[in-house]
């Protein structure tokens, strides 16, 4: 068996706040602070987040659920190729030239159960995120 979600973009998994329905204004943009993923973000203000190119981006993994004897989880470590700015559903490799998130990063996550192939290759979970 398969499973198989598509993803509009990373912004729209990782965002703070709520999802306005027009595209934020200049003004609006540059009244926002900029928050380093890793530094603290400002308590109840929103906020722009910024994933920086190179920056270690910890993704935590985890199986578990009442059919298995425990449960397993392991920390990846992925970085981007090139700076990420993200607000709300809204997504921007130079902080200024904005677009709905899913016109800059694509996606696609990918679940096998183990067996599946031959009766006795592993199981995998694969996630894939691409510029558009």
């Amino acid at each position: 068996m398969i499973l198989r979600l598509a993803t509009a973009a990373l912004a729209t998994l990782t965002l703070a706040g709520c999802a306005s329905f027009g595209a934020p204004t200049a003004d609006e943009l540059d009244r926002l602070p900029v928050v380093r993923f890793g530094d603290a973000a400002p308590a109840g203000q929103p906020y722009i987040l910024l994933y920086p190119a190179g920056a270690p981006l910890p993704v935590e993994a985890l199986i578990h659920g009442s059919l298995l004897e425990g449960e397993a989880r392991s920390t990846l470590t992925v970085r981007t190729r090139q700076d990420l700015y993200t607000y709300k559903h809204w997504a921007s490799l130079d902080g200024k030239n904005w677009k709905a998130g899913h016109d800059v990063v694509g996606g696609n996550f990918e679940i096998r159960v183990p067996g599946e192939k031959d009766g006795r290759n592993p199981g995998s979970m694969r996630a894939e995120f691409n510029l558009k």
